[in-house]
């Protein structure tokens, strides 16, 4: 089973029991947090989203493409976006040349940056998110180029990090999660567990299946395949073929 990593020791404190609390001016306030640096980056990202995420088609990307590029971190390219794409933290996110993002996707940086590599496709319903309350600078979501986040596929650091190489497939509905939740700590109730996350390091060539499932402090090889379903507690060699759960060896790729 994938052990949890040890707090860092300037990390917040915040925990689940937070965002379950009673209306506030405090938890406006986190709400506001979680979704952008600041209120004025909040109105901002907001107020160009709910003025050019509904426009249909070409020429709603193009708007987009136009309206959202300053908002988005330094060196990104001109994104096709469809039409009802959200994106929060925008100024945490860098899109690279030519990447798409599908209808009713979901793009939600942190502290800890989402960064897609030229090319890369990101399909409709896919969740792609670095926002934990304690996240790491350095431990977003990185991809190399020409990858494919599958429909309903979700990816989530911010802690950890998940880095990615190039031409990488990961097919619909799969999981791809660096974190955990202390269970040990019994004396807690569940929303009260501190939140821990391990990285996530995926070669490139790599294709990873149908409702596949990758835990936190795995390596995955180049050239590895996923077979669907499998659930990855352990790294992968390059170019083995696993699955089951927990995934095992089932051939290797000459």
């Amino acid at each position: 089973m994938t052990q949890t990593a040890e707090p860092h020791p300037n990390e917040k404190k915040e925990s689940l029991r937070s965002y379950v609390a009673s209306a506030s001016p405090a938890t406006a306030g986190l709400y506001i947090r979680s979704r952008a640096r600041n209120l004025g980056r909040y109105l901002v990202e907001q107020g160009a989203q709910s003025l050019f995420s509904w426009i249909p088609g070409p020429i709603g990307m193009v708007a987009r493409a136009a309206a959202y590029r300053p908002l988005l971190a330094g060196g990104s390219g001109s994104p096709f976006l469809e039409a009802d794409v959200e994106l929060f933290h925008m100024d945490g996110i860098r899109l690279g040349r030519s990447v798409y993002v599908d209808r009713f996707a979901r793009l939600h940086a942190s502290a800890a940056r989402i960064e897609l590599g030229a090319g890369t496709r990101v399909m409709r319903g896919a969740y792609v998110s670095s926002y934990v309350s304690n996240a790491r600078a350095g431990e977003g979501i990185v991809t190399g180029e020409n990858c494919w986040i599958g429909v309903d596929t979700v990816l989530s650091a911010g802690q950890g990090g998940i880095f990615i190489g190039d031409n990488v497939l990961i097919a619909a509905q799969s999981v791809v999660v660096c974190g955990n939740h202390d269970f040990a700590k019994v004396d807690l109730a569940t929303l009260d567990q501190p939140y821990y996350g391990r990285p996530i390091r995926i070669g490139s060539n790599v294709w990873i299946g149908t409702h596949a499932v990758i835990l936190g402090g795995v390596t995955i090889g180049d050239h590895a395949v996923i077979a669907a379903g499998g659930i990855v507690n352990a790294d992968v060699e390059p170019y083995a073929v696993v699955g089951g759960v927990p995934a095992r060896v089932l051939k290797r790729l000459e």
